[in-house]
């Protein structure tokens, strides 16, 4: 696979890199992706989560979309609440409406044409997206402009083409005292198997809000990589919310920094893996200013041989007194042949903090499905009820209840396709 997206590599390069520094840069991501290959579980942030096995068994190829598409029009957008939108569709700007806003305190643009990525560090692939990406987002929310509305980003994908590989990048400053709510919603509207690659980017300057939420509907043949790296400024905070139930494989790799003193981090999520998919969502949060505050709830359901992985981290800096960090992973397996693996870790180098972390896993209490069926349930909607409630605690950390509400209802739905 590796040699044939070599040759895809030059196809694609010669098309989108009209600078000839672009197409060096391009070309240096590539040359040590190659070097470094597809991630496997001998690396130890990929040692439950063997991608190049993954996406050997699921693609005999990757073909990389090189055409822009305009005449579709997306119809299905979010009914529940009002908000502004961006859309892009295969890869690709398509449109965008910020209807609720004043568009004199929002910056936006799209990465059709640039800018390019230096080849750091040993993410291969986010090596691989500095290489392919296509398009994406640059965003700015101006210094004290409070969004009215939130805003969603579909990304919209209708190709005809098997085995498809999309990368985009997401890059978004909230700048002083400002705010943003932000929904990425991912959708695959054909059965065809597509790969997406995407690199994310938030800055929180001082006392800026974002809060971030993720879905997606995606086919259980689809593999997801998704990487999000946020710096928190002074008195800033980061929230971030996954609802991880579609894609035979998916991967939040969330990387948050509280940089100054008394910034915020929230991460939580909840997985729903069923029917053989692997899902994972991974945290690095770093505590470098004083007196900042993070927290961790990730809640999981696992069943018909599926997988799930929480892999969190509270990194802890000599600087970083007065830290506040909590972490929390809980699972129920519904049967035998399903596996949940976690890895909770502390790493302090300061005195005066307050850490804690935990993680267990088990299954449904057999006891409340025997009182639930008492009660005239049958044993099915037992157990779904059961499950609700204890995903449902994870979506009550969401603190804007208009897509606390809308996530419960997407949820709601899962449980109850189960078999």
């Amino acid at each position: 696979m590796i040699e044939e997206l070599k040759n895809t590599f030059k196809s694609f390069n010669e098309k989108f890199s009209k600078k000839d520094t672009i197409a060096k840069i391009r070309s240096d991501n590539f040359e040590k992706f190659v070097q470094l290959g597809f991630p496997n579980k001998k690396l130890e942030d990929w040692k439950f989560s063997d991608f190049n096995r993954i996406i050997l068994n699921k693609f005999n190829n990757i073909n990389v979309n090189l055409d822009q598409e305009n005449e579709f029009e997306f119809k299905n957008y979010i009914k529940e609440f009002d908000h502004n939108k961006i859309v892009f569709l295969n890869g690709f700007y398509n449109n965008h409406s910020f209807i609720y806003e004043n568009e004199e305190k929002i910056i936006f643009d799209n990465l059709k044409k640039g800018p390019a990525y230096e080849a750091q560090g040993s993410n291969s692939l986010n090596l691989l997206n500095n290489a392919f990406f296509t398009d994406g987002l640059l965003l700015y929310v101006k210094k004290g402009y409070q969004c009215k509305k939130p805003l969603v980003i579909y990304n919209v994908f209708n190709t005809k083409n098997d085995n498809n590989f999309f990368n985009q990048k997401i890059i978004i400053n909230v700048e002083e005292n400002s705010k943003l709510d932000l929904i990425i919603y991912s959708i695959n509207l054909n059965s065809v198997p597509i790969f997406i690659n995407t690199s994310n980017f938030f800055l929180i300057e001082k006392n800026g809000l974002l809060k971030l939420f993720c879905i997606n509907e995606l086919s259980n043949k689809d593999l997801n990589y998704n990487l999000s790296q946020a710096n928190v400024m002074e008195s800033g905070i980061f929230e971030n919310f996954i609802l991880s139930c579609s894609s035979a494989f998916f991967k939040n790799d969330i990387k948050c920094t509280l940089q100054e003193n008394h910034s915020s981090g929230f991460i939580n999520g909840a997985i729903l893996a069923h029917d053989n998919l692997h899902h994972e969502i991974k945290v690095n949060l770093e505590h470098i200013g004083q007196t900042t505050k993070s927290y961790q709830k990730i809640k999981s359901v696992l069943s018909n041989n599926s997988k799930a992985i929480f892999q969190g981290k509270i990194y802890v800096d000599s600087n970083a007194q007065k830290t506040d960090g909590y972490q929390l992973s809980k699972a129920i397996i519904l049967d035998h042949d399903s596996e949940f693996d976690s890895k909770p870790e502390l790493e302090i180098y300061a005195d005066d903090v307050k850490c804690s972390h935990g993680s267990t896993s088990g299954s449904l209490d057999e006891d409340a499905i025997f009182y639930l069926m008492s009660r005239g349930l049958n044993r099915i909607d037992s157990r779904n009820l059961l499950i609700k409630g204890f995903l449902a605690d994870a979506i009550g950390t969401i603190t804007n209840e208009e897509i606390k509400k809308y996530f419960l209802s997407k949820l709601e739905n899962k449980i109850n396709g189960l078999r």
